[in-house]
C-alpha cells in the first residue's frame, strides 16, 4: 500500500482522474468542461468548478476554450495519487518522480481552501463511480425513450397511410 493522501490532495486527485477519464473516453487528451460539470449532481457541482479553477491556476490543468486537460504537472500529481494508492502509475502520467516539482505541486494544493471537502470525503472519493451509473442508467433511459419514439413515429405514418388511402 502506498502512502495516505491530505483530503486536499485526495480532491485534487479525483478531479484530476474525472478529467482524465472523460478525456481518454473522448479519444483525446481533453475534455468538455462544462459537460464535466454537467455530470455531476447538481450539490456538489459548486464545489467541482471551485476545484477545476484552483487545478487551473496552480497549473495542473490547462484550458482551452470550454475544453480542459492534465499538464505535464498535473500529470505527475496523478502518478503521486496513483502510487499513494498502491497501483502503478499508466503511461498516461509522467512517472518521473520529480521531487522538487511534486513538493511544490503537494504545497499549493493543501495551502488551496477552494480544494478542501465540501462535505464527507467518503462521497467524494465515491464520485467518479457513482457518475458511471448516472450515464449508464441516462443511456438506458434514453435508449428506451428513443426506441417509443421510433415505435409512436412508426404508428403516426401507418394512421397516416390508412388516412390517405
Amino acid at each position: 500500500m502506498g502512502q495516505a493522501l491530505s483530503d486536499h490532495e485526495t480532491v485534487a486527485g479525483v478531479l484530476m482522474m474525472l478529467v482524465r477519464q472523460r478525456a481518454a473516453a473522448s479519444g483525446g487528451g481533453k475534455t468538455s468542461r462544462t459537460g464535466l460539470q454537467a455530470s455531476v449532481p447538481v450539490n456538489e457541482r459548486p464545489g467541482v468548478r471551485r476545484g477545476l479553477d484552483a487545478l487551473i491556476e496552480h497549473g495542473l490543468l490547462v484550458m482551452s476554450g470550454e475544453d480542459i486537460g492534465l499538464t505535464a504537472r498535473g500529470k505527475l500529481f496523478l502518478a503521486h495519487v496513483q502510487r499513494a494508492r498502491g497501483e502503478t502509475p499508466t503511461a498516461y502520467e509522467h512517472d518521473d518522480k520529480n521531487p522538487a516539482l511534486l513538493s511544490a505541486t503537494l504545497q499549493a494544493i493543501n495551502a488551496e481552501e477552494r480544494l478542501g471537502p465540501q462535505g464527507p470525503i467518503e462521497d467524494l472519493r465515491t464520485l467518479p463511480a457513482r457518475l458511471e451509473g448516472y450515464r449508464s442508467e441516462r443511456a438506458s433511459r434514453f435508449s428506451k425513450a428513443k426506441g417509443l419514439l421510433v415505435l409512436g413515429g412508426l404508428a403516426a405514418a401507418v394512421a397516416a397511410f390508412r388516412l390517405l388511402r
